[in-house]
């Protein structure tokens, strides 16, 4: 194999420059040529490359994001039609062909379950491909943890702790929203950290009664504020979640938002404690990332490249436990949910007083 490419899609998050520098690295030791696409599956389809080498990688591990851009919408095997408005097109083939064109004989493609699922089609139309999972939701079976998830929780939990200042001085109770869509990793795991009182997740649905009642007792005993850590879409019992809004072309067409500010809202109202809504947004997937992003990123990334060079491809790399595993591109997207009766940080949590909403 002389040369490859690779790509990153879907959401950004902290570690992708870290993969990125490790695939370049290893593959110029190998006497392999890395070329880069840019902007994902944009890049893919309309012929957007650039050849990577070490001066372009060069302490790009510490840097957050992408060098390579990234987009969360395109999809290549139904992409937006230039002549035809309104349409959309396979263009998985003649994308393929026009990387071969170029001597590419391997891709790999970072990204989420959206992005990997495309990854699977691009391996079975055959280019040889391996993937690498990233999302700051940790919701992937493929790996545990994924690629961004140890920074967006340490972002998350940086932001409450300054958040726990204004409460206690105004007396607040100051509801956290958080991304992890159907998952609630990055709540529990954020939450738990930053000393939330009450956390909600989407694997438990929530009464309010038993939510305003916590806040009551914390509020009326020596302690001056509340954090609540809810997951973006964490719903009340008997209800739907709160959708923000809903994007026809993009891999997830259903974008959860606006949990926060309708709890604080009935929080402020039954029990007449003035309470403040934050989302954090994108703030947990920004800036640089920390060492085990890196170290995970750079581990998965080698592991990558030399299932290319072996010529096997068709998988996904992954982590459990520290070990590096593989399994096929899965057929069906699947989120991987909190196991309430296992996870020890949920249990522990539990038994030392948080609230679940339960």
């Amino acid at each position: 194999m002389k040369k490859i490419a690779i790509m990153t899609a879907g959401g950004d998050c902290a570690g992708l420059n870290s993969a990125i520098k490790t695939v370049v690295m290893s593959a110029i030791n190998k006497g392999i040529v890395v070329v880069g696409i840019v902007d994902g599956f944009i890049g893919f389809v309309e012929r957007k490359y650039i050849v990577l080498d070490k001066k372009t990688v060069e302490n790009i591990e510490t840097e957050g994001g992408t060098i390579l851009g990234s987009s969360n919408k395109e999809c290549p095997f139904h992409y937006p039609s230039k002549e035809n408005k309104g349409m959309f097109e396979d263009r998985v083939k003649d994308s393929i062909k026009a990387l071969k064109d170029i001597g590419v004989e391997g891709l790999i493609v970072i990204g989420g379950d959206g992005t990997l699922d495309s990854a699977r089609v691009i391996h079975e139309n055959g280019m040889p491909t391996v993937g690498i999972p990233k999302t700051i939701d940790n919701d992937m079976v493929a790996s545990n943890p994924t690629i961004g998830f140890e920074t967006a929780v340490e972002n998350a939990v940086l932001a409450i702790r300054k958040l726990k200042t204004t409460a206690y001085s105004h007396r607040r109770v100051i509801v956290v929203e958080m991304m992890g869509r159907t998952s609630g990793y990055l709540t529990l795991y954020s939450g738990f950290a930053a000393g939330a009182d009450i956390i909600l997740l989407p694997e438990i649905d929530y009464n309010l009664n038993v939510v305003c009642k916590k806040v009551e007792e914390i509020m009326t005993s020596s302690k001056r504020y509340v954090i609540i850590a809810v997951s973006e879409a964490s719903k009340e019992s008997g209800k739907s979640e709160t959708i923000s809004r809903v994007i026809e072309d993009s891999f997830e067409q259903k974008r959860y938002g606006g949990i926060a500010a309708k709890l604080s809202e009935q929080i402020e109202k039954i029990t007449g404690f003035e309470s403040r809504p934050m989302v954090l947004g994108h703030l947990q997937r920004g800036g640089e990332p920390c060492s085990a992003d890196i170290v995970l990123a750079a581990k998965l990334a080698n592991s990558a490249l030399n299932l290319l060079i072996n010529n096997e491809s068709g998988v996904i790399v992954g982590a459990s436990n520290d070990v590096i595993k593989k399994i096929s591109f899965p057929k069906k997207r699947e989120a991987r949910l909190l196991d309430l009766n296992t996870n020890e940080v949920y249990l522990t949590a539990k038994d030392m007083g948080v609230c679940f909403g339960n």
